[in-house]
């Protein structure tokens, strides 16, 4: 193969992925480490390419995955807007992915079913309590897709900062504490019906972007269905709120604007993400 030749441009949905707390686990179980990213990565992997996509990097504990679609007229354009299904079928993978590794339960379970990981005497009780988890985020945009490496190591890469774009959704949702995280640009190709199970968590700024940009999550995203439809009448219920929960939100936004009226006695940002937190808790109480 030639490395030596350009890349050629495409649209496509990239999905990033990343295995929780890696760190620990790797310490933990040592050589075993590998039993337990593999065993995450087929559970990942096959549910991208029933999707329709293809798994392209497997990065340590992260895992790049790509929807390509089709052009337009000419191969000028993306017809990208009108492939909803596609769309929709990714987010539906990434819910099975996060769905099928949170019900593994914790690290033993998980590892047992292929009698690997022997996991050491010292670290037995806590990765026993490590609950096995995966953050992903979703976003939409252009790539130069092509090879990238030498005659000696040669890899097929999406040099992008859409790719990048994917990689910094998974990193905020660490922050906002949702397993998924979803870009405007991803969030409106999804059909209307899965749009509607969706919530904006915010409006921000990423490192490298020129302007900010909304971001989406799905309620209750590890139980996601099959049927986008069913899950409606449910996230309606669970977002429905009784006067007296609103009251108590009301008055956690009144505390909050005295806060920042008073003293400055927490930075705003500070005071914004105990906010969003609290909302996707349903904690009341912590302002």
């Amino acid at each position: 193969l030639n490395p030596m030749i350009p890349g050629v441009r495409v649209n496509a949905i990239f999905g990033f992925a990343d295995i929780r707390n890696f760190t620990f686990a790797t310490e933990g179980l040592q050589q075993d480490v590998m039993i337990f990213v593999n065993k995450i990565a087929a559970i990942t992997h096959r549910h991208v390419v029933n999707s329709g996509g293809h798994p392209n990097k497997n990065i340590g504990d992260a895992f790049l995955l790509v929807w390509k679609l089709k052009g337009g007229k000419n191969g000028t354009k993306s017809s990208g807007d009108l492939q909803k299904d596609l769309y929709d079928s990714a987010l539906a993978a990434c819910q099975r992915v996060i769905r099928d590794i949170q019900h593994a339960g914790n690290l033993a379970s998980f590892l047992d079913d292929d009698g690997g990981g022997n996991i050491s005497t010292a670290w037995a009780s806590s990765l026993k309590s490590y609950n096995v988890a995966i953050g992903v985020g979703l976003h939409k945009g252009w790539a130069i897709e092509g090879a990238i490496g030498s005659k000696v190591k040669i890899d097929a890469s999406y040099l992008s900062p859409h790719v990048n774009m994917a990689s910094r959704l998974e990193a905020a949702t660490k922050q906002y504490r949702v397993p998924l995280l979803m870009s405007e640009a991803f969030f409106t190709g999804l059909s209307g019906h899965v749009q509607s199970t969706c919530r904006r968590v915010d409006r921000v700024m990423f490192k490298g972007s020129t302007d900010p940009i909304q971001i989406y999550h799905v309620p209750g995203a590890s139980d996601w269905s099959n049927n986008p439809v069913s899950n409606h009448s449910e996230l309606v219920a669970m977002t429905s709120w009784d006067e007296d929960t609103e009251n108590d939100y009301r008055g956690l936004i009144r505390d909050a604007q005295s806060k920042i009226d008073s003293d400055n006695e927490i930075s705003h940002r500070d005071l914004y993400d105990g906010l969003m937190n609290a909302y996707l808790d349903k904690d009341w109480t912590m302002c």
